[in-house]
């Protein structure tokens, strides 16, 4: 159990080490790139130390295990429940950024992203704590039996709690949105021609397109830096596709 535990924590810790290095040399070597995501490097350098550590740590099996797990789990819990308010700003900028894009597979598969969050970062991390700290708290089912039971009880809800929470949440994206309709905004937003970006830059249009007989409600929010299609279906569940379309920036249209 040990080793699995260990490895697990090793192979999550190189997938951010991988990420954050690609920060880090990205930011170092393209002035660009540093320009759009504005990475503070020392924050960057400190996020590949603490994974370095991470992932030598448990490979060794040893060193401050319990903190490193406590510390981990600490962060999870921050990022899921600040997740409704920054979670796409958390993913977007933190230096783990390519990890979370190895499971964020598009709106239409938001479901997989969930699971990453809730069940990999939440669950694994709980019982990760759980594991590496026992020695911190099994004691207690000796000397104070009723304290050390509520502990374990609270390890254990609070990994239940994740796993509720996400079948709670692929419920509700299964309710509230559909795959046909993300099919149908991603046709819609490959169709659009430059001249028509351009001609109605800043404005949005609505109306009906028809699929395999079902009808759909279409609303295109046309700007070249951020072209936006939703759809809505029969049944009233919802699709989108959104992408840069910079190709269609000029004539007009300043590019910053």
């Amino acid at each position: 159990m040990r080793l699995v535990m260990r490895l697990g924590n090793v192979a999550a810790g190189l997938l951010c080490l991988a990420s954050g290095l690609a920060v880090l040399v990205s930011a170092l070597t393209d002035p660009g790139y540093h320009a759009h995501y504005g990475d503070p490097l020392w924050l960057v350098a400190l996020y590949v130390a603490f994974y370095g550590w991470v992932v030598v740590a448990f490979a060794r099996g040893r060193g401050p295990l319990a903190r490193l797990a406590v510390a981990k789990t600490a962060g999870a819990y921050l990022f899921i429940l600040t997740f409704g308010l920054v979670g796409d700003l958390w993913m977007s900028r933190t230096p783990g950024r390519y990890v979370y894009e190895l499971f964020d597979w598009g709106a239409e598969r938001k479901v997989i992203l969930m699971a990453y969050v809730m069940i990999g970062r939440g669950v694994w991390n709980t019982l990760n704590v759980m594991y590496f700290t026992t020695t911190w708290w099994v004691p207690l089912r000796k000397t104070r039996p009723f304290v050390g039971r509520a502990v374990t009880a609270a390890f254990l809800g609070i990994a239940l709690l994740f796993v509720w929470a996400f079948q709670q949440l692929a419920r509700l994206d299964t309710d509230t949105f559909s795959t046909d309709a993300h099919e149908v905004a991603r046709m819609v937003h490959e169709g659009l021609e430059c001249d028509t970006i351009r001609a109605r830059e800043g404005t949005t249009t609505r109306d009906l397109r028809e699929r395999a007989e079902r009808r759909y409600v279409v609303e295109t929010r046309y700007d070249c830096r951020d072209t936006q299609v939703i759809v809505k279906d029969p049944d009233g569940r919802l699709g989108q596709y959104r992408a840069a379309r910079e190709e269609c920036c000029g004539q007009g249209v300043p590019v910053e």
